[in-house]
């Protein structure tokens, strides 16, 4: 059985993108940008990829753009 108020479970839920959390939003973008095969990212790829993944691309803060470049391979 999981312990939801656990805070190692709610990072765990963030880390695969779970969570509709600052840090579950950027990880479920990340995991869309991952697949794709374009070394750099543009604009419009992301933006497409926050609304594949049910993020507004417009919330992101410069320091979750610096978090997602750290999660993209």
């Amino acid at each position: 059985m999981f312990d939801f108020t656990d805070p190692g479970f709610l990072a765990f839920m963030e880390s695969e993108g779970c969570a509709n959390t600052r840090e579950g939003n950027i990880s479920r973008v990340a995991k869309v940008l991952n697949e794709s095969p374009n070394d750099e990212i543009g604009d419009e790829e992301f933006r497409k990829a926050c609304r594949s993944a049910g993020v507004d691309p417009d919330s992101f803060s410069q320091e979750d753009i610096e978090n997602l470049q750290s999660k993209l391979r």
